[in-house]
This record gives structure tokens, sequence and C-alpha cells, in this order.
């Protein structure tokens, strides 16, 4: 688990690390802008700006979600489709690799995915690393990347920790019990040897 480096198991390797240009705006429309959408959104506790396929946009927070709304007309973004996905998602990408398919998953998420909020779209690169890009619907964001490396450090994971649920609970009660065992096993041995080690000088003091 820790001859390969934590940040290849994350994947960053397969990420790109620099943002898409804004595109150039007049500030005050984007003075007007942002007042518009805080007059608009009154429970919004952030708004901030963003670059989607080459479109600057506003992302609004509010309750938890974050709606993305055109810079330029004002009016909320469409919901995103799997060609938009996959831009997206090469936009990311580090490699040259091309796309094997993408799905929208909106029920019985793969475990690799955790507690994500669903739908998400998964888009599948056919590389060596055996790629999988997770992108918001919503916002085209990269919530999450999975790997070959990474699945195989997720199920040694799994088995260290000894949660084949969740796979993240370090201190759920089987560990704690086979721990527990484990430490017993350690001191009995330790009485046990110096028991012999006792019972053999007494026999040649003996003899």
């Amino acid at each position: 688990m820790v001859v390969v480096d934590i940040d290849i198991i994350h994947g960053d390797h397969l990420v790109k690390t620099n943002k898409p240009a804004l595109m150039s705006l007049r500030s005050e429309n984007l003075t007007a802008a942002f007042t518009s959408l805080a007059k608009t959104n009154p429970d919004a506790s952030a708004i901030s700006i963003t670059s989607l396929l080459g479109k600057t946009t506003y992302l609004v927070e509010s309750n938890g979600e974050r709606i993305p709304i055109d810079a330029t007309s004002g009016q909320p973004s469409s919901p995103i489709d799997a060609r938009s996905a996959e831009r997206f998602a090469q936009q990311y990408y580090t490699g040259t690799s091309n796309i094997i398919k993408s799905v929208l998953i909106e029920t019985n998420p793969p475990s690799e995915l955790g507690a994500r909020r669903l739908p998400i779209w998964r888009v599948d690169f056919d590389d060596l690393w055996q790629t999988s890009f997770y992108i918001s619907p919503v916002t085209g964001e990269l919530v999450t990347r999975r790997h070959a490396l990474w699945r195989v450090f997720d199920f040694v994971w799994m088995l260290h920790i000894m949660d084949y649920d969740e796979r993240k609970d370090v201190n759920n009660w089987l560990l704690r019990i086979v721990a527990s065992l484990g430490f017993l096993l350690v001191v009995t041995g330790v009485w046990y040897l110096y028991y012999r080690l006792n019972l053999r000088r007494w026999f040649r003091r003996a003899s």
C-alpha cells in the first residue's frame, strides 16, 4: 500500500491542473449580473464565476446545490448531455486515449463512487489505467476519478481496515475484536515463552 505514491493512487497525474480562461466581460455587466443574481437568489450562500466549455458561467450555491447560470444571457444552463459530459472529461484528461463509453448513473451507483450525489456521468477511457471520470450533470465539474491502481488500493484498504461495506470506518467492531484477539495472542505468547524458559532452568537445576 505504500509502494506507489499516494498522488498516483488519487489519480492526480490523470487530471490537468490548468484552469480554462474566462471570457472577457465588461466589469459593469459583471456587477449588474452579481446584483441581479443576489436579488433573485436571496438564499444563496455563495456566487462564483467559472468557465464551462468556453462559456463564462456563474455558479450559485444554495441549499447544498450549485446552479450554473450563463453569465451572458443570465439564464440557467441546460442539463449536461452525454456529448457535453465527454467534452468535459476530455478537457480534464491529461492523456490522449479515446473514450469507450459514457453512462448517466441515476440508481445503484458503484461502490467506488461512495456516497456522492446522483445522478452523475461516468466517462470511461480506453487507456492502460482503465480511467473513469465522474462528471457532474449540473455543472460539468470533475467530481472524482478512478483507475486500476485506485481500485486495487481500495480493495487492499478494505481488507486492512476490515470494513467491507463503506470501506472508510477504521474503528469498526470487527477490527476491534481482531485487534484485541491479536493482542491477547501476543501476551499469551510472551507468557508462554517466559514459562518455558523458566521451566528449562528448573530442570537444569534439578538435574
